[in-house]
């Protein structure tokens, strides 16, 4: 390209993609918001951090002249750069990789995060549902948890976006709407230059007046758990007569208003034999490209109903059926959970890569201000109101879950550990032992079981909701 084709193509591309893409020159990061990244090398950092640079205008001549001197090389070859790294940003916006000539493959699983991607607030652990699975004992726990003020929530966000550099917050709970100051919370994440998502069960966002608000605030999307295809499955696994209608009026509420939103199921044992019926009502009715789904988590209140549970072992006959439906029906399945590689290898479904996310990918904070290692953890290592955002992430406690030190004993000696480490810990802390790994052929060593019951009892004290 020509400089002035290549600074109006550079203009046109950053200003319209300006609040999807977050250059975090921290760690040297390539953020699709919310959560697809890419490392950047010295050089393309340089660049898109000028180009992204929310206080200056698109001027692609000054970054090619300040790269060239920092770097001393010719401002031809950086301008000949520019043009490969823009056009590589424009194929990953489309997700067509092999359409971006300046994005080099690495070893899958080679690159570790320093800082979070993700984050999320539960704003308060009270609800109108009482779902059958809930992480959070909700709402029971509600009355139990004392919830931020609006200000103190702010310094969260503060610490999240300031101090974290974690460029997208998700609201959730408990139910995040029945806090009066969410409009405000949101209006405030988005000043900072944030994107802003919001997990529901949709009850009152049913009301368009309500998202109207929500929309004003600046609020970019949602997620609402829908548990069934029907009044009788859904509202039976939510144990609240009447959700269903509410639910699914919600997703069309907050479609009008223009947030883009899509929905969630938790597989548990009440709706799993509804679950490609489920699949049908998401293409036909809501009319949705895509939807999310993940596996229950036994902790809260899901420890009162084992007969909800769904194992690593069934879990990937599922999936694969949920897979093809999706395909048949045109839309796309989204799968969250992590899984054991050696019972179901999301990466060779096209799944993508899912492992637990414990103070890594994610950073999740309690009602209270409290840092978990997930959103289905009782208790954290700290409290984000009384110490620094740094003193706690990069704590011995939090570098336990960071270095998947909670890694099950019997798989050490698998060649893709670092990959899969295990799945969810509090599935197998809830199961109270490793027995789906060992009959699928993995062996520990009694000193790597040692060694991992001490370093659980130094650093991995936190609890997920109700085990003990």
């Amino acid at each position: 390209m020509e400089a002035a084709e290549l600074q109006s193509f550079a203009t046109e591309l950053v200003t319209q993609t300006r609040d999807y893409i977050y250059i975090r020159p921290e760690d040297g990061l390539f953020i699709l918001r919310p959560n697809r990244v890419h490392r950047l090398n010295r050089t393309a950092l340089a660049l898109l951090s000028r180009l992204y640079d929310h206080g200056s205008a698109v001027d692609t001549e000054e970054a090619v002249r300040a790269v060239a001197a920092e770097f001393a090389v010719d401002e031809a070859r950086v301008r000949e750069d520019l043009e490969r790294l823009l056009i590589s940003v424009a194929a990953l916006l489309r997700d067509d990789v092999c359409g971006a000539p300046a994005v080099r493959e690495i070893p899958f699983g080679s690159q570790q995060r320093d800082l979070p991607v993700l984050s999320e607030i539960a704003l308060t652990y009270r609800c109108q549902n009482k779902c059958v699975f809930c992480y959070a004992e909700s709402p029971n726990r509600g009355t139990q948890v004392h919830e931020m003020t609006t200000d103190e929530v702010k310094v969260i966000i503060d610490r999240i976006f300031d101090d974290a550099h974690c460029p997208t917050v998700s609201f959730t709970g408990g139910e995040p709407t029945l806090r009066d100051d969410l409009p405000e919370l949101v209006s405030y994440a988005k000043s900072k230059g944030m994107r802003v998502n919001l997990i529901t069960n949709g009850l009152k966002c049913a009301n368009p007046e309500f998202v109207a608000r929500l929309k004003e605030a600046g609020l970019d999307s949602a997620q609402v758990s829908l548990e069934g295809p029907t009044p009788q499955v859904h509202d039976l696994v939510v144990r609240h007569p009447g959700a269903f209608e509410l639910t699914t009026q919600a997703v069309h509420c907050l479609r009008e208003a223009g947030i883009h939103t899509h929905t969630n199921t938790t597989i548990c044992g009440s709706n799993r034999d509804h679950l490609l019926e489920l699949v049908d009502y998401i293409a036909d009715e809501l009319h949705s490209e895509y939807f999310s789904m993940n596996v229950m988590i036994s902790t809260g209140t899901a420890l009162k109903h084992a007969e909800e549970e769904v194992t690593y072992t069934e879990l990937g006959a599922m999936i694969e059926q949920l897979q093809a439906r999706a395909r048949q029906k045109g839309t796309k399945l989204v799968w969250y959970s992590p899984t054991p590689y050696c019972l179901f290898n999301p990466v060779t479904h096209g799944l993508g890569s899912k492992s637990c996310a414990c103070i890594d990918g994610l950073l999740s904070v309690a009602p209270d201000g409290e840092l978990l290692p997930c959103s289905s953890y009782e208790r954290g290592i700290g409290n984000l109101l009384a110490r620094p955002f740094a003193e706690l992430w990069f704590s011995r406690q939090a570098l336990y879950w960071r270095k998947k030190r909670f890694l099950p004993p019997v798989c050490e000696r698998c060649d893709i550990k670092h990959i899969c480490c295990g799945a969810c810990p509090l599935y197998w802390h809830a199961h109270g032992g490793f027995g789906e790994l060992e009959a699928a052929g993995h062996k520990g060593r009694w000193w790597n079981d040692v060694r991992w019951r001490v370093e659980r009892r130094l650093w991995g004290q936190a609890k997920g909701v109700g085990l003990r």
